[in-house]
């Protein structure tokens, strides 16, 4: 007997695999490498409370530098690791309000020929 649903035509079978073909590459390592990452990176400055970035935004060899912090191969005998020299990434600050001169007053000295007083 033939199936009367939509199921079973070609284009409803197309749309299904697309849609599936789709789910496959947004969740695939590739397509979540490069989902949701900023264009720019930069520092919180003037205005601006913390920061969370990427680890490959602060600096070239994160792997190596990472590795030597948690003491990954720091007990092997057989060829010890040479500690990493970091490649930082020169990262700019944004400010987002203008921030007011510092005015300090000039320091405070009692003349020799005056007593102290209290609120002195």
């Amino acid at each position: 007997m033939a199936s009367t649903r939509n199921r079973n035509t070609p284009g409803n079978y197309e749309a299904e695999e697309n849609g599936n073909r789709q789910f496959r590459d947004y969740r695939s390592y590739e397509t979540a490498q490069n989902y949701a990452v900023p264009a720019e990176t930069h520092f919180p400055g003037n205005g601006l409370v913390g920061m969370k970035t990427a680890r490959r935004n602060l600096s070239q060899n994160y792997c190596d530098v990472e590795s030597f912090l948690f003491g990954i191969g720091s007990t092997n005998l057989v060829s010890p690791k040479q500690d990493p020299t970091p490649e930082i990434n020169r990262l700019n600050s944004l400010n987002i309000i203008d921030k007011t001169p510092l005015i300090m007053p000039e320091t405070h000295t009692i003349p020799a020929n005056q007593r102290r007083m209290f609120l002195n």
